[in-house]
């Protein structure tokens, strides 16, 4: 099952009369990249969330943040003058300049004020936690909804990559023993005298240069691996990316050897088909 790395989910709750809002978002990486954002008293969980994200989520850019929101009374906050007050000289020795709100910039220093924090007993903090822990698998769920779209579209680009090679096939049956009659066609034109034994070594020779049999094989196989590996339940946007460049180095071989004006056509759409398939793997878990 391919799963999207593309994941956004979002909800909000009260506990203990604080309302909570919880915020998750999930983009493609090549690693895991982890930004959480939790109030204080959440820190002590915070490994177990690390752990629970990277096992459901396994890669991509993931952020959460977790935050509050309500009125705070005036007994709620307490400023820390004298902070502030230093900041406030330490800014004005930086810039005198009479247009500068010293105070607005003091207040959102570290440590300007500071406010009650929120108290959760134990059955709560858990409570927030599966509250948290539910929202990221519906993070997952809509990453699984993605992939299916994607896994359509790439299924899709295989196909007619499939489609491309059975019609090189056919070509390539005719293809060769067109080349051999052309080339005695115009060697009879200038009459030449030829040792038939030498020209049959170098015809042969001539001949290997464009046979793409052994191209045509190799593609096939990677097709089939691709195939396989698509229906796997374990994360593979790394492997299908790796069977890509394989599929689409033996493209670029047939390019090179095609000599054929078809068979080129037939090319160009495989590699237009292959690079609408990479763009999509980038954004697969």
């Amino acid at each position: 099952m391919i799963k999207s790395m593309t994941g956004y989910a979002s909800e909000s709750f009260v506990i203990n009369t604080t309302k909570f809002l919880v915020e998750i978002k999930s983009v493609n990486s090549k690693h895991l990249d982890l930004s959480i954002r939790i109030p204080q008293f959440l820190k002590l969980y915070e490994n177990d969330l690390r752990k629970k994200l990277t096992d459901k989520l396994h890669r991509g850019k993931i952020e959460i943040n977790v935050s509050t929101e309500g009125k705070l009374s005036k007994e709620d906050v307490s400023i820390n003058k004298e902070i502030i007050k230093k900041y406030i000289k330490e800014l004005k020795r930086i810039d005198s300049s009479a247009a500068a709100n010293y105070l607005k910039i003091a207040m959102s220093l570290p440590n300007s004020y500071e406010s009650k924090s929120i108290e959760l007993n134990n059955k709560q903090s858990k409570s927030l936690l599966n509250k948290i822990y539910s929202l990221i698998s519906k993070v997952d769920t809509f990453r699984k909804k993605e992939g299916l779209e994607t896994e359509k579209d790439i299924k899709d680009k295989i196909y007619k990559i499939k489609n491309s090679l059975n019609q090189i096939k056919k070509i390539e049956k005719e293809r060769i023993s067109k080349k051999r009659k052309k080339l005695i066609a115009e060697l009879d034109k200038i009459k030449l005298e030829i040792d038939n034994n030498r020209f049959e070594q170098e015809m042969i020779y001539y001949i290997e240069k464009f046979d793409i049999n052994e191209e045509i094989i190799r593609l096939k196989s990677h097709l089939i691996l691709f195939d396989e590996s698509i229906k796997s339940k374990d994360p593979i946007g790394k492997k299908l990316g790796f069977i890509c460049q394989e599929i689409g180095r033996e493209i670029n071989t047939l390019g090179s050897k095609a000599n054929d004006a078809v068979l080129q056509k037939y090319v160009i759409e495989m590699k237009e088909n292959l690079e609408k398939i990479k763009e999509n793997i980038l954004n697969i878990l």
